[in-house]
């Protein structure tokens, strides 16, 4: 199987960098969609403006499809979510691509050293409720969009 990445390029800040940023998520794209329910972004913005330690910007300039990929999905816009467990000072994050006939869909993980064949949808799923729900769990939650 060919390794698939998608490059996501964040715009620089004048002011601090003088070149764009990048991260780069692994593909988890499968033949069985990883749906991302609606509600879990819509809370997770309408939190950002009540929690210090939710952020929700728009940075996202580009994603770059590195490899080829088995599944051809058009992306209307894509979405980071990054975070910080508290306990651990882990730091992980989510792809997230929205396709206009199936919504928001999980397509990448960061880091790369994320044991992908032990990662079942129901984790995912129950990791970006955890988000949502636990807040105290995490230090910081980054929401990015286009």
């Amino acid at each position: 199987m060919d390794l698939v990445t998608f490059k996501v390029i964040f715009r620089a800040f004048e002011q601090f960098e003088k070149k764009n940023l990048s991260l780069s998520f692994l593909n988890i794209i499968s033949e069985k969609r990883i749906e991302i329910p609606n509600n879990l972004i819509l809370k997770l913005k309408h939190l950002s403006e009540k929690k210090k330690t939710i952020i929700n910007f728009q940075n996202i300039e580009e994603v770059i499809l590195l490899g080829n990929p088995k599944s051809n999905y058009i992306f209307n816009f894509y979405l980071v979510i990054l975070y910080t467990l508290k306990l651990k000072g882990k730091q992980q994050g989510y792809l997230i691509g929205n396709v206009k006939k199936w919504g928001y869909l999980l397509i990448g993980v960061w880091p790369f050293n994320i044991e992908l064949s032990t990662i079942t949808e129901d984790d995912i799923l129950k990791n970006l409720k955890d988000i949502v729900n636990n807040l105290t769990k995490y230090s910081k939650i980054c929401l990015i969009s286009q």
